[in-house]
């Protein structure tokens, strides 16, 4: 059971034109059809590569988010203490990732895929 666990979950996407939705933060309940987390909700920007600076929008307060698990993608367990307020984007090439600190760090989508 993830309650109580910090995690990073990744939206399903269902054609190319859809937005990358991803969202962090602690787990509060989960039942056979939902997930709701305590957190913030990020989108990956489309043509983000572009020489754009920011190319993930980050919600600025943590809010309470209840997600349909049939359009959830994949979930990934972080440290107990990750700080949801203090979310630090990297990359590796093409690849978006959030840095994770004391774990390898978790990977939201490729810049500019939208």
């Amino acid at each position: 059971m993830l309650k109580g666990k910090m995690v990073r979950i990744r939206s399903r996407r269902y054609f190319p034109e859809q937005r990358l939705w991803v969202f962090i933060g602690k787990v509060v309940s989960m039942s056979e059809n939902w997930v709701s987390i305590e957190g913030k909700g990020m989108v990956v920007l489309k043509g983000a590569l572009g020489g754009q600076t920011r190319p993930v929008q980050i919600d600025k307060e943590i809010r309470p988010l209840l997600l349909p698990r049939d359009n959830i993608a994949n979930i990934r367990i972080l440290p107990d203490d990750f700080d949801v307020d203090n979310i630090e984007l990297c990359s590796e090439g093409a690849k978006l990732g959030i840095k994770v600190k004391g774990a390898p760090d978790t990977w939201i989508g490729e810049i500019g895929e939208g």
